[in-house]
């Protein structure tokens, strides 16, 4: 029963995940061109991170270095194995005991998101959560935006604390987050971890955050890990009850170390769902652009500098009548435009800050064998117009092409 609460609680304040195939990068057959479209907002590659005045230097992420850590008899039995993060692009090795929960309805996919939950021993009603997201946002101190971006990002040490405070919230009215820059392990993997001086649960809850993490990786990519602890305890829990759960999250984290995978970012072609056994539909994107597989198709991301998240094309194929997304409300615009070389018109709704649009097609009549499917996309930019139209660009690639072999 702890567990059920505290999976539904951690996927309200998380959006949490669950596992799925991994994304395919696509490749064109030999015989078909591929036309990139253009990058209407290209990141710029400027390394200043070991320009002087740009990054403080790092504090201790552990504070407490003695060996017996408190957080209920959850540091009890020893270090578990290492285990996976984001479908591998961090590692991390938590306590014995440790396990992936089981996938929730809807949920985001592991590479997204992902969870590791430590159950208390028996007769203790105390859970520990690692929640992960990849923020597909970039180190402003590797990449830049383009000269007439809305907004150009400070450095990491002046952007960091902006995210974590914006994304973990402290329950503590007047006690904000300390935020630090630290090195985490042998790797020296640059990360700013927040810390609530008195780790509690806002009022009327049982869950509290006891630390998190933005976390650095050299190829100027960032992701979050967040530490939660559950259980009535937690509750009750006044003054500095849990701050030997922060202690313990603080040794946790000290093992993070970037994992194998790393996210595919050149331009091409993007696996999108597959079709049949010889035939899949795909998209073309310029540089950047990053996709995920999800229950009925693809979501992709533009990398943008942090600040200046830029939003997404989510891609679904639907079997005959069934709709999976639908017509956000407020759409009161149109545009001309293709979907799956077909005219189509775009809904939607747009301003200056960017908006969304909404297109279905049929895959009825195209070189597809499958019919009775079709293929739902929507597309939302959240800082610029421009990024709206380079997303709605990429969109009208959509293509069914032959799988490769």
């Amino acid at each position: 029963m702890l567990r059920a609460l505290f999976l539904l609680l951690a996927a309200a304040l998380a959006a949490c995940g669950h596992a799925s195939p991994k994304v395919a990068v696509a490749t064109a057959p030999a015989s078909t061109p591929v036309s990139v479209p253009p990058d209407l907002s290209p990141n710029q590659l400027r390394d200043r991170r070991a320009e002087p005045g740009v990054r403080a230097p790092a504090k201790p992420l552990v504070l407490d270095h003695a060996r017996s850590v408190r957080c209920g008899k959850l540091a009890k039995g020893g270090e578990g194995d290492e285990a996976d993060l984001l479908g591998g692009r961090l590692r991390v090795r938590a306590p014995a005991g440790a396990k992936v929960p089981p996938p929730l309805p809807d949920a985001l996919a592991s590479e997204e998101e992902s969870r590791i939950v430590v159950d208390g021993a028996r007769g203790e009603k105390l859970a520990l959560a690692i929640v992960a997201r990849e923020t597909f946002q970039l180190d402003p101190d590797l990449y830049e935006p383009e000269a007439d971006a809305p907004a150009k990002p400070g450095s990491l040490d002046q952007e960091a604390p902006k995210f974590l405070k914006a994304t973990f919230p402290s329950a503590n009215e007047g006690e904000p987050l300390e935020v630090t820059p630290v090195e985490i392990g042998p790797t020296k993997m640059r990360a700013y971890v927040a810390r609530p001086p008195h780790p509690n649960a806002p009022p009327g809850h049982d869950t509290a955050l006891a630390l998190a993490l933005l976390v650095a990786q050299d190829d100027g990519t960032l992701e979050s890990v967040a530490f939660y602890v559950r259980g009535e305890a937690v509750r009750n829990a006044t003054g500095s009850d849990l701050v030997g759960c922060t202690r313990l999250a603080e040794r946790i984290a000290s093992s993070l170390v970037p994992g194998p995978r790393k996210l595919e970012r050149s331009p091409g072609l993007r696996h999108v769902a597959d079709i049949s056994s010889e035939e899949e539909l795909a998209v073309t994107v310029p540089n950047d652009y990053v996709a995920v597989s999800s229950s009925s198709g693809a979501r992709l991301y533009k990398l943008r500098p942090i600040s200046l998240y830029a939003g997404s094309i989510s891609v679904s194929l639907a079997d005959g009548g069934r709709k999976v997304q639908h017509l956000p409300e407020g759409a009161d615009a149109t545009a001309a435009g293709k979907l799956l070389g077909r005219p189509i018109e775009w809904r939607g709704k747009t301003s200056p800050k960017g908006g969304f649009f909404f297109a279905e097609g049929p895959l009825d009549g195209l070189d597809s064998k499958e019919k009775g499917k079709t293929a739902e996309v929507l597309v939302k930019a959240t800082r610029q117009a421009k990024t709206l139209d380079e997303m709605r660009g990429v969109a009208e690639t959509l293509a069914v092409v032959k799988r490769p072999r």
